[in-house]
């Protein structure tokens, strides 16, 4: 075959003969096919080796090898393995050219590829493509942050390592360095497990994207973890809840967010109505606001393509929204969605310095003088809420979006909560307006049994 011109810096020759070792047409063509391709990554190779880029000259050594039925093997490996192994590979390359890239490949003397943390956070987006899909820029942009500041925490109290060169001492140095934070308070020890488990995740990636067999991933990292402290609260993570009246007349009645704008005000008015994740809110595609459904609703539910694409929290998260009361008012007058927050991540922070900065959140409880309140603080208050109508612990799960398998301590089987119960549930801890006013709890779960024996069930 004539040598493309494309390879002409590698490969001296303009011709390439080579026989073929059969008389039958079909076989030499089907030969000839996978000798031009062999050649053509060898000349990949070549071209890898001269430009000194270890990751090119691993892959197309990768194809090379895979043209002649092998794979690659570690040359101390192949020293250590079967002899019948190496002595195959040794007859197979007996007849090539000294400079073929076949024969470090064959034998095992390419280096692995490898990368610095800080490269591997800026290539984790790519590695992780199917993960993050149905992210939006916001998400991206957070998601990614994670790996890029845990990379520069990385090299900046241990040093600059690469995958490869990253040893045991070092991530006992790392896990020390964290638990000092955890202990003097600067951090919480949630806070620093998920740093060392984000440079976990990248050694993970790293060894998946050089296919390095599963015999060989030693992650320094693995079960790796800071240990809560004796004084810790059983859930660090815990928002202190709002209080009850704060949320039924400042911020529902009176709507003192509108002082920063009417989208914060009624994002937050349905999130506390709700028992929804602000970000659930304002994320919302207006094809995912069903106001002239017989029961308006919100469908919550993750969205992989298209300008309004979103990640929900995880997969329990998916679920309608009733929306009854200050909640449907709120949402009637945004139709469309709240395109000013929409793929944004200003919400929180906003919201936030306002009611502080104005002097507008609730006086914080006597026991509670060192802690803060936070507008997120509105889904524990609906937790609350939901346990004083005695609402039991699997319907509210249903309502706050978590997971029934870990309710139930088993797999999940059976239908999802009927759009009609939730509705009735949604109405017992729904605050009434001035033209709207909730039933009873004791008639709405009447109703809720009736709905149900109507299907069949027996309850008594």
């Amino acid at each position: 075959m004539r040598v493309p011109a494309e390879f002409a810096d590698v490969e001296p020759l303009d011709e390439i003969n080579r026989s073929l070792k059969t008389r039958d047409r079909v076989e030499a063509e089907a030969q000839c096919a996978i000798m031009r391709a062999a050649l053509i990554n060898e000349w990949r190779a070549r071209r890898a080796g001269k430009a000194a880029d270890t990751r090119a000259i691993f892959d197309t050594s990768i194809e090379l090898l895979k043209g002649w039925g092998m794979s690659f093997s570690p040359m101390d490996d192949l020293l250590n393995g079967p002899v019948d192994d190496l002595l195959s590979r040794i007859e197979a390359i007996a007849n090539l050219e000294p400079n073929s890239a076949a024969i470090p490949a064959a034998l095992g003397a390419i280096d692995l590829p490898d990368a610095t943390l800080e490269e591997m956070a800026k290539r984790m987006p790519v590695l992780r493509e199917a993960e993050i899909r149905a992210k939006n820029d916001r998400q991206r942009r957070e998601w990614l942050g994670n790996y890029k500041r845990a990379a520069k925490d990385f090299a900046t109290h241990i040093g600059k390592r690469t995958v490869l060169t990253i040893s045991e001492q070092d991530a006992a140095d790392y896990e020390d360095f964290w638990k000092k934070r955890a202990r003097s308070g600067a951090v919480t020890t949630n806070y620093a497990n998920k740093q060392v488990r984000y440079v976990r995740q990248m050694i993970d990636a790293h060894f998946e994207d050089i296919r390095l067999p599963k015999s060989k991933r030693i992650n320094v990292f693995k079960d790796m973890r800071v240990e809560k402290l004796a004084h810790e609260d059983g859930d660090e993570r815990k928002k202190l809840p709002l209080p009850e009246l704060w949320i039924k007349e400042r911020l529902v009645r009176d709507r003192i967010l509108e002082g920063l704008d009417q989208e914060a005000s009624d994002i937050a008015i349905i999130a506390a109505i709700c028992g929804c994740r602000a970000s659930e809110i304002y994320d919302l595609p207006e094809a995912d606001i069903h106001l002239d459904d017989p029961i308006p609703h919100l469908m919550l539910q993750v969205v992989k393509e298209g300008p309004d694409r979103r990640q929900l929290k995880g997969p329990s998260s998916k679920r309608a929204v009733v929306l009854l009361g200050p909640a449907l008012e709120a949402m009637r007058r945004h139709p469309r969605g709240f395109t000013q927050y929409r793929g944004k991540a200003t919400y929180s922070g906003k919201v936030n310095g306002f009611l502080r900065d104005n002097g507008l959140f609730p006086p914080l409880p006597e026991d509670k003088k060192d802690d803060r309140y936070v507008i997120s603080g509105t889904r524990h208050s609906f937790e609350d809420r939901m346990g004083k109508v005695g609402m039991p612990n699997e319907e509210r799960a249903y309502l706050m979006g978590h997971s029934i398998g870990r309710v139930r301590g088993r797999p999940v089987y059976g239908s999802d909560l009927d759009l009609r119960i939730r509705a009735l549930l949604q109405e017992m801890i729904t605050f009434e307006t001035h033209d709207w006013k909730p039933r009873p709890v004791k008639r709405l779960w009447k109703e809720i049994d009736r709905l149900i024996e109507a299907e069949g069930f027996r309850l008594k």
